[in-house]
């Protein structure tokens, strides 16, 4: 390992070759208005020169416009069917998450390490032997380690994962002028008084000699962050160890189509990311021509108080949609709670005004009124008994907990019952009891009914519980020896919603496409 004083000063390092992206210069205030008509025009030939062969001939079914009370959005330029194909698109960026791994991993290619092994470079960070610097200039983490490198990291011989929590928004030096023209007309909210960003973390730990705080590095930086935290997506890599034992690398990645739809808790689209991470955008429902592209920005399965808090503090707006209006979720009560009083067993707490957080529950039967803040407590407790009870525990204890405990305190489809369900659906394979194969067929047809209620028509978890659901059903028909169970209209109907739905994703499970060839159903 070279020591930063060999090769960290001038960014040629040990193989000599990789040149150090200049910093881009930016205005200090934006001098243009993105909403712009002429703007927006010129805004949408650059994304689809960089799109290139991604967009088929002729229109697009999409479009880029302005929505009042959103700002730019998709709107669709015709009809859409429902499973037709919107868009597909390709990352700008693409990176680790700041979040902690379980693995060691490549932070160029995300190939599983055995062990810890640094960039001879000096920039801290786990690199394979094929994208180390040494290899020269075809290593594609060449000219972001000659980056690092100019900035002089201090004790270079050892891991950083901070270093490794802020390279996406480091990569952001090594677009072309074009691509980064794409990137800054991108929104970017700035971070919240007591949040600590990845670049801000890297400063105040000093990690670098030659990183000047008010440089224009880091204002590039900054702004950098801040788009990637206002838009970018969770995606991942399927990669395999030495042994075969495949591995999920959670990644971040700023796809600028993707990112211009905007929210709905009753989204139109579903998306999944293929074997390249492209994005690939279906119609989860019919979109009539001039309607918005939109997407839903927060977890499906949960609660309206749970999605405005969440909307409120990481995308900085507060959501009017009809979901969110309706205290039931269209009959879901998702984010009901039960009442609390002995005397009303079937009563249901639901906020009075669900738009506020700080909303009266009122009970539903006997009219029983409750503070938000004893509310909040209530849902912060169950919260931490699902991950007390979930999340390393086996399926029968859940499936215990779920019919013993859970229903004491809790409504049957409730967000925290339906997550502890999920839980369980995952972990209930097809080794395992009839009893608790019962009990995660029930689960699915329980979930695909919120699912329906919601109208949520053809989502992606739609048809992972399609997936499950029918894989459930042969197991139990083989358990039973009746074959007919597993060859019956509806259930193969599961199967072909499961094929429609997740045949492009570089993330489907790996015995589809052969259930798919077996059962005939393409």
């Amino acid at each position: 390992m070279a020591a930063a004083g060999e090769n960290g000063n001038g960014g040629t390092g040990a193989a000599g070759t990789a040149n150090v992206p200049p910093v881009p210069e930016l205005p200090e205030v934006p001098t243009v208005d993105l909403s712009l008509p002429e703007r927006i025009a010129s805004f949408k030939q650059e994304l689809l020169a960089y799109l290139g062969e991604l967009v088929p001939p002729g229109e697009p079914p999409w479009d880029i416009a302005t929505f009042e009370g959103y700002g730019r959005g998709l709107v669709a330029t015709r009809d859409i069917a429902v499973n037709e194909l919107v868009f597909v698109d390709r990352p700008v960026l693409v990176g680790p998450r700041v979040n902690n791994y379980e693995v060691i991993f490549c932070a160029s290619c995300c190939s599983i390490l055995r062990r810890l092994q640094l960039c001879t470079g000096g920039c801290r960070l786990p690199i394979c032997s094929r994208c180390d610097y040494s290899v020269g200039a075809s290593s594609p983490h060449a000219a972001e380690c000659a980056l690092i490198q100019s900035w002089q990291p201090k004790d270079a011989g050892r891991y950083s994962k901070n270093i490794l929590y802020a390279l996406t928004s480091i990569r952001g030096f090594l677009l072309s002028e074009r691509d980064r023209s794409i990137v800054l007309q991108m929104e970017g909210h700035p971070p919240r008084k007591e949040m600590t960003t990845e670049i801000e973390r890297l400063l105040k730990d000093g990690y670098f000699w030659n990183l000047d705080g008010e440089g224009p590095a880091v204002r590039y930086l900054r702004q950098v962050v801040n788009i990637l935290n206002t838009n970018a997506f969770e995606t991942s890599r399927i990669v395999a160890d030495e042994e075969n034992n495949q591995h999920e690398i959670i990644l971040r990645g700023l796809y600028i189509l993707g990112a211009l739809m905007n929210h709905c808790c009753r989204p139109n689209v579903r998306y999944v990311f293929d074997g390249e991470l492209r994005m690939r955008v279906h119609a989860s429902r019919p979109i009539k021509k001039g309607e918005q592209i939109m997407n839903n920005y927060s977890k499906i399965l949960w609660g309206s108080q749970h999605r405005i808090i969440h909307l409120c503090f990481s995308k900085n707006f507060l959501c009017c949609c009809d979901r969110c209006k309706d205290p039931t979720e269209f009959g879901t009560y998702l984010g009901a709670l039960k009442c609390v009083r002995e005397s009303c067993p079937e009563g249901r707490l639901l906020p009075v005004n669900p738009l506020k957080i700080s909303s009266v529950w009122r009970c539903d039967r006997c009219s029983l009124k409750m503070d938000n803040i004893k509310a909040s407590k209530i849902q912060e407790i169950a919260s931490r008994m699902i991950m007390n009870n979930a999340i390393k525990r086996e399926a029968s204890h859940i499936i215990d907990y779920l019919n013993d405990h859970i229903v004491k305190f809790l409504l049957p489809t409730n967000q925290f019952t339906v997550e502890l369900k999920l839980q369980a659906i995952k972990k209930i394979q097809s080794d395992r009891p009839l009893v608790e194969l019962r009990e995660k067929e029930k689960y699915c047809l329980e979930i695909l009914d919120i699912l329906q209620r919601l109208n949520y028509g053809e989502c992606f978890v739609k048809g992972v519980l399609c997936y499950e659901l029918f894989v459930t059903r042969v197991t139990i028909a083989q358990l039973l020896n009746e074959s007919e169970i597993a060859t019956e209209t509806s259930n193969l109907d599961q199967l072909r919603t499961a094929w429609q739905i997740l045949k492009p994703s570089g993330n489907r499970p790996r015995d589809l496409q052969q259930l798919v060839v077996t059962y005939g159903i393409e």
